[in-house]
């Protein structure tokens, strides 16, 4: 009775060995494509010529991306393709401006992407300005470093 006994403790001593070396050596997870976006970047070209002005710092939540710093207010950002696009069109920059009429709109950011190649974070965006008797749309590419 003993080494019946005996045998089954090996038996399962062996399963669960076996088990536990098969889990140690499953694929381990890659790391998240989004992490390569998080952190602090600084500007340095815009449409083609060298600046030295914005920093934006991107964080993540889940699968959604925060910038913050690039506007007056944060926004958020959803990765799609081979790099991400804000969520808000239409993102409000939190400043006023006046046109030589003297009428007044507020700059937007519309349709911003963004992607990375190497080291270096390229935005494109539109800016637009609009009052009640004039608006203006000017296109923008910067590129930024991380910090």
């Amino acid at each position: 009775m003993k080494t019946r006994h005996t045998n089954s403790v090996r038996t399962l001593l062996v399963v669960f060995t076996f088990i536990l070396l098969a889990s140690s050596c499953s694929k381990k997870s890659d790391p998240d494509p989004l992490d390569q976006y998080v952190g602090t970047w600084n500007e340095t070209m815009v449409n083609g010529k060298a600046s030295t002005g914005d920093k934006v710092a991107i964080s993540k939540s889940g699968s959604v991306l925060t910038l913050s710093g690039f506007t007056a207010n944060d926004f958020t950002a959803t990765v799609s393709g081979s790099g991400f696009q804000a969520d808000n069109r239409n993102i409000p920059s939190g400043v006023p401006f006046t046109f030589n009429d003297n009428s007044q709109g507020q700059i937007y950011l519309r349709n911003l992407t963004g992607s990375l190649t190497g080291d270096k974070l390229t935005l494109t965006f539109t800016v637009y300005v609009a009052s009640s008797t004039q608006q203006v749309t000017a296109d923008f590419t910067e590129v930024f470093t991380k910090k």
